[in-house]
């Protein structure tokens, strides 16, 4: 994906990897969406490497979303996105009970077919419409940021 990686696998080629991975910022970077009958969430998750403020890494997270809702995606990233994706479909559907399973529970949230047309609908998605979709759902008034800071370490 654009962000992370999907259901929390790390891509190291992502805009956030990048910058705060590859500057030392953070050591995990992860994303996950949950396809769901009514919109749900779009969840993103940070571990600070030792000793960077949570703020900054709030900071660089927020200052990426601007970004891309300002000034969109490269066609190489939404290429990169979709073989992701395709690459995802694949490897969740190896086997029949995958597929049952993925056939059934597309057809709870979405219907009849929909599992079918899964792989076209990810190559009908354009950089405007990631853009877009970051103005739309990743605004200021429609998230929520946490912070989780442990009091203390195990032995």
């Amino acid at each position: 994906s654009l962000w992370g990686g999907s259901h929390g696998v790390p891509q190291r080629k992502s805009r956030l990897y990048t910058a705060l991975v590859e500057e030392g910022l953070a050591s995990a970077v992860s994303g996950a969406l949950l396809p769901t009958v009514d919109p749900y969430l779009y969840t993103l998750a940070f571990t600070a490497a030792d000793g960077v403020p949570l703020d900054l890494i709030e900071e660089v997270v927020l200052g990426e979303i601007e970004r891309i809702a300002r000034m969109g995606v490269t066609a190489e990233e939404v290429a990169r996105a979709r073989r992701q994706l395709r690459a995802q479909f694949i490897f969740e559907n190896d086997g029949v009970t995958s597929v049952a399973h993925q056939l059934g529970y597309f057809e709870t949230i979405a219907g009849p077919h929909y599992f079918e047309g899964i792989e076209a609908a990810i190559e009908s998605v354009t950089g405007d419409q990631v853009a877009a979709a970051a103005r739309e759902r990743l605004r200021q008034d429609a998230r929520t940021v946490g912070w989780f800071r442990p009091t203390s370490r195990r032995p």
